[in-house]
């Protein structure tokens, strides 16, 4: 009983987090931002907004993200009081509710200071962050089953320390090229755009390094097969997905289009993480141990 309350509220925080970041989409799209003036938490004085649309766009947007965060606290407290058995859990559960916490602190900065880009990016940035814990958060709680101690995995599931080292890396260049674009769509700094397309093409190369390295090379390994597809898969539409958004400008499917971008977005950087967790503890596995099973395998066969 205990696994599934603590499973769907994992479940139920990963979805707030991502109308999170649908509704700034949204408030960016519409130049909402400042349609309650530049108070916080009130708008223009009130709890209840005005008529506006663009105040009512805004006043949602921090009506999700209050939401978010008292979900964030509450699930955070029952994973303290109910998985003592799982570190890992608690430890997820406490990094998105600190970046709950501060990217809507970062929104509140962002509404006092008249949308500073250098804050706007931020906010971006820690909202992306707290998406990507409740992602790997669900996952990690699906994956397991239960709420009994981790169970080391098999001695033939290793993973190279190139192999986790290259994709750790892509997870945290796939952040800073998002914080880069987050900056650039504020700026519009032709310089930091030419920088941001280059940075854009690396991480495509290296996304797909990843991929390739988790199908072929371990392929016979579930989990790692399935996360090098996704990330495969996602990053192969992002740059189709930005291509729609500069067409759909000036149209009907304006809104829609940056919404898609944000999507793929944020589950690519989040799978990245996932996978990056996963590799980290698959490469910890004793190299003696893996190559004893090894040898256990071909006598069998044999």
């Amino acid at each position: 009983m205990q696994y599934k309350v603590l499973k769907w509220l994992s479940y139920a925080s990963c979805l707030i987090m991502l109308l999170v970041s649908f509704n700034g989409v949204v408030v960016t799209r519409t130049g909402s931002g400042l349609e309650c003036g530049r108070e916080f938490p009130l708008c223009h004085g009130k709890f209840v907004p005005g008529t506006t649309i663009g105040s009512l766009i805004e006043y949602t947007h921090r009506l999700t993200a209050g939401v978010a965060g008292l979900l964030a606290l509450a699930t955070l407290i029952a994973f303290l009081v109910w998985s003592r058995k799982r570190r890992d859990f608690q430890i997820y559960a406490g990094v998105m509710f600190l970046f709950v916490v501060v990217q809507a602190i970062m929104g509140a900065l962002a509404v006092v200071f008249s949308q500073v880009p250098a804050i706007m990016a931020l906010h971006f940035g820690f909202a992306l962050i707290a998406f990507a814990s409740a992602l790997v958060l669900a996952l990690s709680v699906r994956r397991a089953g239960s709420l009994e101690r981790y169970e080391a995995p098999p001695a033939e599931h290793r993973i190279s320390k190139r192999t986790r080292n290259l994709t750790v890396f892509s997870a945290a260049f796939t952040y800073a090229v998002v914080y880069t674009g987050a900056l650039v769509s504020h700026t519009e700094l032709a310089k930091a755009a030419v920088v941001l397309h280059i940075a854009s093409a690396l991480l495509l190369v290296l996304v797909l390094m990843v991929g390739h390295m988790a199908v072929r090379g371990y392929g016979h390994i579930p989990d790692i097969r399935k996360l090098g597809i996704i990330v495969v898969a996602l990053i192969i539409a992002l740059p189709l997905s930005g291509v729609v958004n500069l067409v759909s400008l000036g149209s009907e499917y304006y809104m829609f289009a940056p919404m898609l971008h944000t999507l793929i977005t944020d589950f690519l950087f989040a799978f990245l993480c996932f996978m990056s967790i996963r590799t980290w503890e698959l490469s910890r596995i004793p190299a003696g141990e893996a190559a004893a099973s090894r040898r256990v395998k071909e006598a069998v066969r044999v």
